[in-house]
């Protein structure tokens, strides 16, 4: 059972993405905030980090890249789940180390096959 790190400001989508993950035999926990994810990060050790983009304060790429510098989480994987779809928010999120990016909404049969091979690396 791997530790799951969601970080997303819209509380219906944390509380989706626990349902798929616990579904999946894991154990989420979940931060509104983005400015407490870090510390939430550094306290349950996670096997992976869900971030969405659009937060406010500090966004879901700036977190990567502050996740990627910690040097107690830069081996966590960090995949982006959001609604945005271009190119430029894609090419950034794997620039700031993200290993993947799922676009919302998710469709729980792709959502569990990536959460499952971003665990597998």
């Amino acid at each position: 059972m791997a530790k799951i790190l969601i970080v997303d400001d819209d509380i219906q989508t944390t509380t989706l993405l626990e349902s798929l993950i616990t579904m999946n035999g894991h154990q989420p926990t979940s931060v509104n905030l983005s400015r407490n994810a870090i510390k939430e990060a550094s306290t349950i050790n996670p096997d992976l980090i869900l971030l969405d983009i659009m937060m406010e304060g500090v966004n879901g790429i700036e977190l990567c890249k502050l996740i990627k510098a910690d040097s107690s989480l830069k081996n966590v994987p960090v995949i982006m789940v959001s609604a945005l779809d271009d190119l430029g928010s894609k090419r950034d999120s794997f620039n700031a180390g993200a290993v993947d990016f799922i676009t919302k909404p998710v469709r729980p049969h792709d959502f569990a096959h990536r959460i499952q091979g971003a665990l597998n690396k």
